[in-house]
């Protein structure tokens, strides 16, 4: 829902006005000074602002470069009892997009409201539909990511399966989304489903479907979402969580194209794509007899292996710059960079949550941050693994384990909130303990 915040010392009309603005669906604030204005602007965000130029503490037209400055992002439109050239010159130089002159007919202003709001939302759709898809979605120029992008490409003119692997917080489902929005001709619906976060009993009815009276709550037959997936691709993510019964099923489905639902007898043929991904070294768990060797090498026609950011040299700040720029425009922050320690703390830190945590980094930091340049300060010892040459050296899973147990003392030994706080499944967090 659009917001308006209307600005003027003359109570009436900001009632008149409020009540115009709600009957037309939109949410509405009110402020009597230029000072009340700008404490709403801090903790509000605002699409349009209607904006009297006789406030009793300052100048409309005056006051609109501080707005600006606060909320680049936002409409003004002047309400003013000067009916003069050099009144309305002076308004749409500093920054407004149009303005009123009082008294005026409540229509007129229903009209300016609704036009100016109407084309906000239509620079949004626009916006939207030039969102970055395929390639240009990912963000890396380093030589571990040229070859990333060479193998989404190859990926992407066949139909084979795609197994994509790397720590969590990589950018494995955004690879995926590359690779299904890379392809030429209709591309289809694309599917995620995480193997991790469905029980043993739910799993194999949501991929696979089921007929009715399958089971006690089978009411009606039900399509899965290899189905629903049908002409596009089925992306599986944390695959080695899919449990062993399931996997030969898994392994018929990407072999034959065929299926069946739960509770069926006739095979269901379907053309479909699989990418899957983990987090987890399939080989061990191919060893410790929790994932089959034959559905591996199915999965892995082509592998595609993504590098953990802090081995990605300068595409840390080209991200770090991307995110900036992103939060920025979405808080409505006027946020210019970097600072150069900022910079330096960036390459510094140790991003052991990668791209997830530097993504959550920056916009906590944007949220918090009163200037224009980002310092990074919260890169303190809470967030960064700081050693010593005395530090005995340990193996990076021994590093990720010791993280994990750390962040349970931290929730009493709450399992649910771990998993939520690492941003993985209860089952991932068991087997890395």
């Amino acid at each position: 829902m659009s917001s308006v915040l209307i600005v003027d010392d003359q109570e009436d009309l900001r009632y008149a006005l409020t009540k115009v603005v709600q009957k037309q669906g939109y949410s509405v604030t009110t402020a009597a000074s230029g000072q009340d204005a700008m404490e709403i602007l801090q903790s509000t965000v605002i699409d349009l602002i209607f904006l009297d130029i006789g406030l009793p503490d300052v100048n409309g037209i005056d006051l609109i470069p501080t707005i600006k400055e606060t909320s680049e992002d936002l409409d003004i439109v002047i309400l003013t009892g000067l009916n003069d050239a050099k009144t309305a010159v002076d308004a749409l130089r500093a920054g407004a997009i149009d303005y009123i002159v009082k008294p005026f007919e409540l229509l007129e202003f229903t009209s300016i409201l609704n036009r100016v709001l109407q084309a906000r939302i239509s620079r949004k759709k626009a916006s939207l539909e030039h969102t970055a898809i395929g390639l240009d979605s990912i963000i890396g120029e380093s030589p571990g990511m040229h070859r990333v992008k060479k193998t989404i490409q190859t990926a992407a003119e066949v139909d084979s399966p795609v197994l994509v692997s790397g720590e969590t917080g990589t950018g494995k489902e955004l690879v995926a989304r590359a690779i299904h929005e890379s392809r030429s001709g209709t591309n289809g619906v694309f599917v995620k489903i995480d193997c991790g976060t469905l029980s043993n009993a739910l799993i194999e009815s949501e991929l696979f479907g089921h007929e009715k009276g399958a089971f006690t709550d089978a009411r009606q037959e039900k399509k899965g979402l290899v189905e629903i997936a049908a002409g596009g691709t089925l992306f599986l993510d944390e695959i080695g969580n899919l449990p062993m019964d399931l996997q030969p099923k898994l392994l018929r489905l990407i072999e034959e194209s065929t299926f069946r639902r739960v509770g069926g007898v006739k095979d269901i043929s379907v053309k479909i794509r699989i990418v899957a991904a983990t987090n987890a070294d399939l080989l061990e768990n191919i060893a410790k007899a929790n994932f089959r060797e034959d559905l591996y090498y199915r999965l892995n026609v082509i592998p595609i292996a993504l590098p953990p950011l802090r081995d990605r040299g300068n595409d840390i700040i080209l991200l770090a710059e991307s995110f900036l720029h992103q939060f920025a425009k979405e808080l409505r922050r006027s946020v210019q960079g970097f600072s150069p320690d900022g910079l330096a703390r960036l390459q510094q830190h140790s991003w052991y949550g990668n791209i997830r945590e530097l993504r959550n980094t920056i916009e906590r930091e944007i949220i918090f941050n009163k200037g224009y340049w980002l310092t990074m300060n919260s890169l303190t010892e809470e967030f960064s693994v700081k050693t010593s040459d005395k530090d005995p050296l340990v193996s990076l899973k021994e590093m990720e384990r010791r993280y994990i147990k750390k962040v349970l003392a931290r929730v009493n030994n709450n399992k649910s909130k771990a998993a939520r706080i690492l941003e993985i499944s209860r089952t991932t967090l068991r087997e890395k303990l």
